[in-house]
């Protein structure tokens, strides 16, 4: 450690790379580590080794940058690390990416990534670079500071770019796949953080004029790449949480209809429907509380695809949350186009009756909203098509309230949805009232009143945290179904 500190390049070099076989070593490695860690002087002088690019201190300058990527995997280690005043603009100055500069404000710069030059191994700094962010970014603190840290982002998103040959070229280097990954994790931890820091990072996020495009692009390409597609599509997820997000990621072009060709695809390995889930995950937040986003999706003519998928195991609870929002948030003037939710009635009631847990929610959630598109006479014909009778349903709703006697985490909305649906049926046909005032339905929802939590006045969470409020509180639903049952 004391040959670091020298002022002699050949002494801080031989330092450097004992320190480096140490901390390499699975023998010596904790305790090196360790010692390090206790050391604030040892990590400064390691942190503004990485600043240094004269390729005579490529050597010192790739150990120190080795030995920090390891340091920084112990959490109170880095702490240490993103503490040291500069140690972002450092680990930054790891990556190196170019853009021309532009003389015009209507116009950006042509993006290069430096690849490895005769006499300098800018990838391999590339590589450390992400690592050591990845590993500073578990901290929920570090990743503020990362979004702090001028010029840093615009340089972790110019990394998830990949041209189509690179991903279409199955003989593709695995050091250049390697680093769109790294980038994509990286970008996965800052856009899923919680809170105000989360807020921040994913509008900065979206604000990027690459990030969307970069992300549909290996949507688009990145069939044989499903790890890097899943990153991709949770990020996209992830930024959704905001509103103005939502409307930059429906409105690149292409976005929706990629995922929703992976959403369907029947090409998809069975071992990588993973990547399917995700998609659908993504296509639900779109189109939550987006008129814009449910517009866009009608126009791509997929009402009858999601419609069927309420049938297939692996897309049903996404199909079913898409088709809810599509209802709920398109508009009146859509009633005409979203006629065909009725086709699915049947699968829904029957789904309602036999299934439990999440899927029961967001069928009890989509029977809510598309049950309106039918008329008495269709809603008729739908029960007896099922052979399910009113009353049946009637019966599981109040059971769904007794089981849920207070709100559960695991289905948050599940309550909600139920006296919606109640609600539906009591205005669709009068006998209703009579049946639920005959099971008791003002008593469950005395009781709901009793024990409404926070958890239940949202659509979506980050961590604990709620998101998207619903417009109508439950205490106001409790009031609508009430005054339907004294009413008639």
């Amino acid at each position: 450690m004391d040959l670091l500190a020298s002022n002699s390049p050949d002494e801080q070099l031989i330092g450097a790379t004992i320190l480096r076989q140490f901390v390499m070593n699975p023998r010596f490695s904790d305790d090196t580590l360790q010692n390090i860690g206790t050391n604030i002087s040892v990590i400064d002088r390691l942190v503004e080794v990485l600043n240094w690019k004269d390729p005579q201190e490529e050597e010192i300058r790739r150990s120190a940058a080795e030995i920090l990527s390891k340091l920084a995997g112990k959490k109170q280690n880095s702490l240490r690390v993103a503490g040291i005043p500069g140690s972002l603009e450092s680990i930054s100055s790891l990556l190196q990416t170019s853009r021309s500069y532009s003389t015009t404000a209507d116009e950006i710069g042509e993006k290069t990534i430096i690849c490895d030059h005769a006499h300098y191994g800018f990838w391999t700094f590339n590589h450390l670079g992400l690592v050591i962010l990845k590993k500073l970014a578990r901290d929920h603190d570090n990743r503020g500071k990362i979004g702090n840290t001028r010029g840093l982002l615009p340089k972790i998103i110019d990394f998830t770019h990949v041209e189509e040959r690179l991903l279409r070229d199955e003989n593709a280097t695995p050091s250049q796949i390697l680093t769109v990954k790294r980038s994509l994790q990286l970008v996965k931890i800052l856009a899923s953080t919680t809170g105000a820091t989360g807020a921040n990072l994913r509008r900065e996020i979206s604000e990027i004029v690459f990030t969307i495009s970069n992300i549909r692009d290996i949507l688009r390409h990145g069939e044989k790449h499903p790890n890097l597609q899943k990153l991709s599509i949770e990020i996209l997820t992830s930024l959704a949480l905001e509103e103005d997000a939502t409307e930059r990621i429906g409105g690149t072009g292409g976005v929706l209809k990629e995922l929703f060709n992976i959403f369907f695809s029947q090409r998809i390995p069975e071992n990588q429907n993973h990547v399917r889930i995700a998609a659908g995950d993504a296509l639900a937040m779109m189109a939550l509380e987006s008129r814009r986003n449910c517009l866009r999706i009608l126009k791509l003519r997929v009402l009858e695809r999601l419609v069927g998928a309420l049938k297939v195991p692996l897309l049903r609870v996404n199909a079913a949350r898409i088709l809810r929002n599509l209802c709920t948030y398109s508009g009146v003037d859509c009633f005409d186009q979203l006629k065909g939710v009725a086709a699915a009635a049947p699968t829904v009631l029957e789904a309602v009756m036999s299934e439990e847990n999440k899927l029961q929610e967001v069928m009890v959630g989509l029977a809510a909203e598309a049950f309106k598109f039918m008329s008495s006479q269709e809603s008729n014909i739908m029960f007896e098509r099922t052979g399910i009778e009113e009353a049946e349903l009637a019966s599981k709703i109040l059971q769904i309230l007794k089981k849920y006697e207070n709100p559960s985490v695991r289905v948050p909305r599940i309550r909600r949805f139920s006296i919606e649906l109640a609600i539906w049926m009591m205005r669709n046909n009068t006998a209703s009232v009579r049946t639920f005032k005959e099971l008791g339905l003002e008593k469950e929802l005395e009781a709901v009143l009793e024990s409404t939590a926070e958890v239940e006045s949202f659509n979506i969470f980050s961590g604990t945290y709620g998101l998207s409020r619903h417009s109508t509180t439950i205490h106001s639903l409790v009031e609508t179904a009430v005054q339907l049952l004294e009413e008639r």
